[in-house]
């Protein structure tokens, strides 16, 4: 499935800096898209947690 978002300058940016991070502890290329899986993988563990 596809989906078109359309993201603020802050939100980009954030995703930016989280792919800079990421550089630092593993040598795979990190993209934009990459950053928006890795936040919904974390949004969802957290509502996990939160459940038990």
């Amino acid at each position: 499935m596809q989906i078109t978002i359309t993201l603020t300058d802050k939100e980009v940016a954030q995703l930016q800096a989280m792919i800079e991070r990421h550089k630092v502890f593993e040598t795979k290329q990190c993209t934009l898209e990459d950053a928006i899986h890795e936040c919904i993988r974390s949004t969802m563990y957290d509502e996990s947690e939160e459940a038990r």
